[in-house]
C-alpha cells in the first residue's frame, strides 16, 4: 500500500537524487508522527532540561530518517538532536536533523511542527528539506538552485521599512535562559519599531516562512545547529542573508542569527547594536 505521507512531500519535478531521498526519509518519519499525533495516550516523554521535552515519537522519527539516509548514503556523518554525532567518512560529507522541531507545540496539540532535514559539507550547506506535514508544506532547496515550495520556486520578501517589518523570534523558558537578558532587550528594542512580532515554537518553519516571504526577518539566539542548518539554506537559496549575531561566532556553534531579506537584516542589526551600546 502507498504511503500516502509520500505524496504530500512535494519536490521540483528536477529534484536530483539526494533531494528526492532526503524527501523519502521526510515522508517516512511525518507517517510515525501523524500518527503519533493522533494517539499520544501512552507515548513516553521526558525532558531533557526544564521544559525542554522529547518524546518517544521524536526518537523514532529520528531512527527512520537515520536508517533511509544511511541505506543510500552509507558512510555520510551524522548530528541529529536526539543521537549525537557520528564522524564523516565521505569527504567531509554530514547531514544535520531534526527529526521534530516544535515538540512542545506537537505535544499540546497545536499543528505546528516540521521534520528539518540538511546535508553539509564541512560548514557548508549543499541540500535541505524542511517538511511540515500537518500542513502538507515541504520547502527545499539545493545550492545555487533556489528555494522551492511544493515545488514552486519562492524568494523572500521586498524589502521594507522597519515600521511594516512583520518578525519572528524565539523566547527562552525553562532551562534554556542563558540569555534571557539578551532576549529582553531584543524585545524592547524591535517591539516599537516593527508591525508585529511572531513567537511560533518551531525555528525550522520560522527560517522556512522567512523563505516564503510570510516573514520578513527572524532573529534568535542559543539555538541547536540541528534547527538552524536546513533553513539557513533555504532562506540564502530564496535571496535571503543570514548573518551571526555575535561577528566572531559561527551561526551552527552560536546558534545566533539573524536572516530575512538582506536590507532588512542590516535594519534590526543596527537596532539590536543600539540598545546593546
Amino acid at each position: 500500500m502507498a504511503d500516502p505521507a509520500a505524496d504530500d512531500v512535494r519536490l521540483p519535478p528536477n529534484a536530483p537524487e539526494t533531494l528526492r531521498i532526503m524527501g523519502e526519509a521526510a515522508a517516512l518519519a511525518a507517517t510515525g508522527l501523524l500518527d503519533a499525533s493522533q494517539n499520544q495516550a501512552g507515548l513516553r516523554i521526558t525532558e531533557k532540561t526544564a521544559g525542554d521535552f522529547v518524546s518517544e515519537a521524536d526518537h523514532d522519527a529520528e531512527r527512520v530518517i537515520a536508517n533511509r539516509l544511511d541505506r543510500a548514503f552509507p558512510g555520510y556523518g551524522w548530528l541529529g538532536e536526539e543521537s549525537g554525532a557520528r564522524q564523516s567518512k565521505v569527504d567531509g560529507l554530514r547531514w544535520i536533523v531534526d527529526p521534530l522541531d516544535g515538540t512542545t507545540n506537537f505535544l499540546k496539540g497545536l499543528p505546528h511542527w516540521a521534520i528539518s532535514i540538511a546535508l553539509y559539507q564541512g560548514d557548508t550547506p549543499l541540500a535541505a528539506i524542511i517538511h511540515d506535514p500537518v500542513k502538507r508544506e515541504t520547502f527545499s532547496a539545493e545550492r545555487g538552485q533556489g528555494t522551492f515550495l511544493n515545488g514552486t520556486l519562492i524568494r523572500v520578501s521586498e524589502e521594507t521599512a522597519m515600521t511594516s517589518a512583520l518578525l519572528a523570534t524565539g523566547v527562552p523558558s525553562g532551562g534554556r535562559v542563558t540569555h534571557l537578558p539578551h532576549c529582553l532587550r531584543d524585545l524592547a528594542a524591535l517591539m516599537p519599531e516593527t508591525a508585529g512580532i511572531r513567537r511560533w515554537g518551531a525555528a525550522a518553519l520560522d527560517l522556512a516562512y522567512v523563505a516564503a516571504g510570510r516573514l520578513d526577518a527572524y532573529w534568535e539566539r542559543n539555538l541547536g545547529p540541528w534547527d538552524i542548518a536546513a533553513g539557513r539554506l533555504i532562506v540564502e537559496e530564496a535571496g535571503g542573508q543570514v548573518l551571526p549575531l555575535w561577528p566572531d561566532q559561527e551561526i551552527l556553534s552560536s546558534g545566533s542569527f539573524v536572516a530575512g531579506h538582506p536590507g532588512v537584516v542590516q535594519s534590526v542589526i543596527q537596532s539590536l547594536d543600539r540598545a546593546a551600546s
